[in-house]
């Protein structure tokens, strides 16, 4: 298996896997600290927080790329298959403009001054590294949603032979 196959099948799993365990062994360790050692982590609650937004994003985008998020599908149900796949193909359509538009909008978020200088409380990070986790987040997701519309659109190019 090539690398970039074995990126585009696993990245997500494997930075998201990597997230959530730092984030288990953070609250571990702060409840710990906090109920054995009698001293919390001041700078754990924050990080958490931090690590669990970007684990989110990245679990947006590797629902994507499994089809796991929630759909709605009475009315697809009663289509034909056909136009079942025209019905995906517009919704894929749909949810990457929406994915282009979130990208662009918080890059220009993340650009703005008053954004650009600022700094977490406790841990001192800036603020636009936590912003990024969404921008990145919908890009990747948009890459996702564009795999399936190419795997869609092939399946009716199918079809139609």
């Amino acid at each position: 298996m090539s690398l970039v196959k074995w990126i585009d099948l696993n990245i997500e799993k494997v930075m998201a896997s990597t997230l959530l365990a730092a984030i288990v062994v953070l609250i571990f360790g702060n409840v710990f600290m906090r109920y054995v050692m009698n001293a919390s982590l001041s700078w754990g609650e924050e990080l958490t927080l931090w690590l669990f937004v970007w684990f989110v994003w990245l679990g947006v985008s590797y629902a994507f790329h499994t089809g796991d998020h929630v759909r709605i599908t009475v009315l697809r149900d009663i289509l034909s298959d056909r136009a079942r796949l025209v019905a995906d193909v517009v919704i894929a359509l749909l949810v990457l403009g929406f994915l282009v538009m979130l990208t662009i909008e918080c890059i220009k978020l993340i650009m703005l001054p008053f954004v650009a200088s600022q700094t977490s409380v406790v841990l001192g990070l800036p603020i636009p590294i936590l912003y990024a986790s969404a921008p990145v987040g919908a890009a990747l997701s948009a890459i996702r949603v564009i795999q399936h519309l190419i795997r869609t659109l092939r399946l009716i190019a199918q079809t139609k032979a």
